[in-house]
């Protein structure tokens, strides 16, 4: 890799990082440090850039992208270690964490690299005191309309949660702005948030949960366990616990949630990160307004909801 790519490189990797300038914490500087070290070795970002639409796990796959098995295995080990990768049917494709990486970083710096002579230039007009602002705004949009485009684009940024307690205040924060529509994949049941989501509801939110299977069967097995100590009020609790939003309009489905996301009028986005280590434990949330990021979520949540059941999960007793 020659030097002009190291250092544009090196600028991402210094964008991605102004995403967690507000949670310096030893554990989150460590997963950045491992995010900026991988991304660095050349055969690594080419494992990750041809895992855009699904890389397929087969024999060949490395010779088909131009490097050996050993570099293949290290970096896919790697890739998928930290985080940016997952083995999905028999292709690896890029997690939550790998897709913002991806469309957010990655993505607007190929763009940059493709007008970086006009960026330049803009660059030496606005060190000059002979032009204006709007003067400068003006010949920028002439010479090249997707400038200001990338510029606004470029100063858009995810906020991180790095605690339960902060995640759950920005989830109730983006369902309080919403005005249209609210759709949330969850892994966890917080009070909270539901309450938050029943008023959007009475107002005419159109609102849409998948609950994750092994979330509610939890429940279910504690309900059980208070039904053989014949509480008068398990059947009413059944119905909270198998539909909390009971009996708002708030439409349900339950699938196996991979990672939480909420998706809100399109355009507001809040997506989980998941610790490989310790999956049923929160560890990281990013939080945005992305329009082209939420269209994303947007398809992955369609997804899971057309696979997803509408009857709830039953426990047998033991």
């Amino acid at each position: 890799m020659g030097k002009s790519a190291t250092s544009d490189l090196t600028f991402a990797h210094s964008s991605l990082g102004k995403m967690l300038d507000m949670v310096e914490t030893p554990q989150v500087i460590s997963k950045l440090s491992d995010i900026l070290s991988i991304m660095s070795k050349t055969d690594a970002l080419l494992i990750f850039l041809s895992a855009k639409d699904g890389l397929a796990s087969e024999l060949d796959t490395p010779q088909k992208i131009g490097l050996t098995k050993k570099q293949y295995y290290t970096r896919l080990k790697q890739l998928v270690e930290y985080g940016l990768l997952n083995k999905s049917d028999n292709r690896y494709v890029h997690t939550a964490l790998g897709s913002i990486v991806y469309n957010k970083h990655l993505v607007g710096l190929l763009e940059s690299m493709k007008i970086s002579k006009e960026l330049e230039m803009i660059d030496l007009l606005k060190r000059s005191s002979k032009f204006k602002a709007d003067e400068i705004a003006k010949f920028v949009s002439k010479l090249n309309p997707t400038i200001n485009q990338h510029e606004k684009s470029a100063s858009r940024h995810f906020e991180i949660s790095s605690t339960y307690e902060s995640m759950t205040r920005q989830v109730i924060e983006i369902i309080e702005s919403a005005e249209n529509d609210i759709m949330l994949a969850t892994r966890f049941q917080n009070e909270l948030i539901i309450n938050a989501m029943l008023k959007k509801a009475t107002r005419g939110v159109e609102i849409r949960v998948i609950s994750d299977i092994n979330m509610v069967e939890g429940y279910f097995k504690t309900e059980n366990t208070r039904e053989r100590s014949n509480d008068k009020n398990h059947r009413e609790r059944i119905n909270v616990v198998s539909n909390p939003f009971y009996p708002s309009k708030v439409s349900r489905k339950y699938a196996k949630v991979p990672y939480c996301m909420l998706i809100a009028d399109k355009k507001h986005v809040g997506i989980e990160v998941i610790d490989n280590y310790e999956p049923n434990k929160f560890k990281l949330a990013f939080f945005g307004i992305d329009e082209a990021f939420s269209q994303d979520l947007v398809n992955e949540f369609e997804k899971i909801w057309d696979a997803a059941t509408v009857s709830h999960p039953q426990v047998r007793r033991a």
